[in-house]
């Protein structure tokens, strides 16, 4: 068996055609851009993402010429389709990085008292989530609000645009900010005090349930075979969790690409007496993923690689060199806001501590340090709720970086492991494809046969305990520079 999937990624879109014992044989991709109209907006518009998705699947088409695949599917990033009567898209799709809803999202929290949100939802109100954007649409587009007739997840459009069907699934509901996660359906009581309608969404399904088959339209235009089983599906954040071992006990994972995404596996959800967790639906019955999304990461990377002309790759020996704290520079990573663990959405970027002795590897070094102090928080908060994960098993684009890898294992004093392929949208993609054709296999001996460790980075104690100190002094600066930063984001914008 062959499976296409398709990933619709934050900088990327990708299709890769992928064996039946998880080995990627040929991927093909092109470059995603975010439409920033203002300063808070993060926009795609879904008839580009389509024209995307259509030339990688031709190109992938055509390396496997003759091959009729048995099951499609198709991961995004976490953003929100509003759709007409006639199922087609009102405007762009609203992504997660969208912060223009941060008055609205105040709101809630007025109107709903925050142990009872995140109590339901499993998350705090925040600009991401999808209810304070569609009372944001309400004030300022409330044109588009009276012919709206579904909301769905970019995955789900373009799933849509396949076989015909409007769905959605699990995860795209948990970052909707009405999804019950322990009942497993939208929260009346939410729906009711923000006046919004339950029709609007599409009852959920799991990732690897079939939702329709490829249309005669969609197949005469990708050149596939129609009637091909297409799978619901995940976002991309979400696939890849399970592409890279969250079902291996133990385990936490983070997917470090424009942004980090670190989770670990519960059977229960957390006490969280802090608010800083964010609360999944797993995959199988009565599991969670526990964890959260942070602000920018390998987006910062990118960033400050652009603004200082050269690479990290380029000065890898030098940042290898450097002790930790970057002779005293700290770097705070989120230059569009933080989420987890400091949910500070009006918080930018810092570069603190700066002096002439600096050269570009410190400064690359400290963005590195930054996140993986994030990565280090959120990991002892997930301690602090009886979560301790044995190993930090890492995908991504940011897994490249050895010299970064192993910051992250100094940072966090915890063993990390580089998976045997960074692409772990396709895999956990092709996961849910062939345990949809497969109902003999559980999910996790599926996972358990196709998922490989390919190098482990062991933390050096004499490292963890200077990066503590480290530590210490980043939080103290969250803690003393907050209003300030709020103040700054409400006069700057």
């Amino acid at each position: 068996m062959k499976f296409l999937v398709i990933d619709v990624g934050t900088s990327d879109c990708r299709a890769a055609v992928v064996s039946n014992n998880g080995e990627i044989l040929s991927q093909s991709r092109c470059p995603v851009s975010l439409d920033q109209p203002r300063p808070t907006f993060a926009e795609v518009d879904c008839d580009e993402i389509w024209a995307l998705v259509q030339k990688v699947i031709l190109a992938e088409v055509e390396k496997h010429a003759g091959t009729t695949f048995d099951c499609i599917g198709v991961s995004a990033m976490l953003g929100y389709v509003f759709l007409d009567r006639r199922g087609n898209p009102l405007m762009p799709a609203i992504t997660y990085a969208d912060n223009r809803a941060a008055a609205e999202a105040e709101t809630i929290r007025r109107l709903i008292p925050e142990e009872k949100f995140l109590a339901v939802t499993g998350r705090r109100a925040s600009p991401m989530l999808l209810a304070p954007k569609l009372k944001w649409l309400a004030r300022h587009r409330p044109d588009t609000v009276q012919k709206l007739k579904n909301v769905v997840g970019i995955k789900d459009d373009m799933v849509r645009r396949m076989c015909g069907n409007i769905g959605t699934d699990f995860a795209h509901l948990d970052y909707s900010g009405i999804y019950n996660i322990h009942q497993g359906q939208s929260d009346s009581g939410i729906l009711e005090t923000l006046g919004l309608d339950p029709n609007l969404f599409a009852a959920p399904a799991a990732a690897n349930a079939i939702a329709g088959t490829v249309t005669t339209e969609a197949a005469d235009k990708l050149n596939l075979t129609p009637g091909t089983p297409v799978i619901n599906g995940s976002s991309d954040g979400t696939t890849a969790m399970y592409g890279a071992g969250i079902l291996d006990e133990g385990n936490a994972v983070l997917v470090s690409g424009t942004t980090d995404v670190l989770m670990t596996g519960s059977n229960s959800p957390p006490a969280n007496p802090g608010r800083e967790l964010c609360t999944n639906s797993g995959m199988l019955p009565g599991t969670y993923l526990v964890g959260g999304p942070s602000g920018l990461s390998g987006g910062s990377l990118k960033y400050f690689e652009k603004l200082l002309q050269t690479s990290a790759s380029r000065l890898e020996r030098r940042i290898r060199q450097i002790s930790p704290g970057s002779d005293g520079l700290l770097v705070f990573p989120g230059l569009t806001g933080e989420r987890s663990p400091y949910w500070k959405a009006y918080w930018r970027g810092s570069l603190i501590g700066l002096n002439p002795r600096h050269r570009s590897e410190h400064i690359l070094r400290a963005v590195m340090e930054g996140c993986a102090l994030r990565n280090a928080k959120l990991l002892n908060i997930l301690s602090d709720n009886g979560l301790h994960p044995r190993a930090l098993n890492i995908v991504g684009g940011g897994s490249a970086s050895d010299v970064w890898n192993q910051i992250r294992a100094d940072a966090c004093g915890l063993v990390v492991q580089k998976m045997t392929t960074a692409e772990a949208t396709c895999m956990g993609t092709a996961l849910f494809c062939q345990s949809a054709l497969d109902q003999s296999q559980p999910l996790e001996a599926i996972a358990g046969n196709w998922i490989k460790v390919a190098k482990r980075y062991d933390p050096e104690p004499d490292q963890t305990k200077a990066y503590q100190r480290v530590a210490a002094l980043f939080d103290r600066y969250v803690d003393i520079n907050s209003e300030f930063y709020r103040r700054m984001n409400k006069v700057m914008n």
